[in-house]
């Protein structure tokens, strides 16, 4: 009698995550732990492990990484501009400064989902301003709370691995095509007005480490 074959066991890839939302972020990033560990040709297994608690500014969010992951060097960091500018700028610098892997979004983690769907490069002027978008490339009804989980949810669901695929396409896009201000933080790092992602980035850097290069 032929037994199934066994799938070889992967080793696991460990990656600390500090990230600002824990309804948008945590579920986003759960997706893309299920959807990288159904690809065959990986080297790892990703697991994400979060930098709790969650909220507060984007300096906060670093600063939560930098505990959670000590002893620890793969490391990344999730957080929004959301119109706190000298936060986010130290937040840069910090996490520079300890060699985390940024994933910021300026003005904010709506964008990055709407770039799933759609190339979409307008400026905005607070974080509301993609809710409308956003509700129309995921089909919500009008009104929905988008930052609510059962919102957040039937967007999630939506999401595949061509989606991340188009979404990091969209991003680099931008980064050629759309003319935006330039500036330094005070530690002379680099960063843009909206739009602005570094999320297509992250990514790339954390599926690399996977064995992962179909993305």
């Amino acid at each position: 009698m032929n037994r199934p074959q066994r799938r070889p066991k992967r080793p696991k890839f460990l990656c600390i995550l500090g990230c600002e939302g824990e309804n948008q972020e945590r579920l986003y990033f759960n997706k893309v732990q299920e959807l990288v560990n159904n690809i065959e040709e990986r080297t790892h297994d990703l697991m994400f492990d979060y930098a709790e608690p969650f909220g507060g500014d984007p300096k906060c969010v670093v600063e939560r990484t930098i505990t959670k992951s000590i002893g620890k060097t793969n490391r990344a960091s999730i957080f929004d501009y959301d119109g706190k500018r000298k936060k986010f700028e130290e937040a840069i610098d910090l996490a520079k400064e300890h060699q985390i892997v940024l994933g910021y979004t300026n003005y904010c983690f709506d964008l990055w989902l709407i770039l799933h769907k759609k190339y979409y490069s307008q400026e905005v002027t607070s974080q509301d301003g993609y809710t409308q978008e956003l509700r129309r490339v995921y089909g919500l009804r009008k009104g929905a709370n988008i930052k609510k989980r059962e919102q957040v949810e039937k967007i999630i669901a939506q999401i595949n691995l061509e989606d991340i695929r188009t979404a990091m396409s969209n991003a680099e896009r931008i980064t050629s095509d759309v003319k935006r201000t330039f500036n330094k933080t005070p530690q002379g790092n680099d960063y843009y007005d909206n739009p602005d992602t570094q999320l297509h980035i992250m990514l790339r850097t954390i599926l690399k480490k996977v064995g992962v290069d179909c993305l």
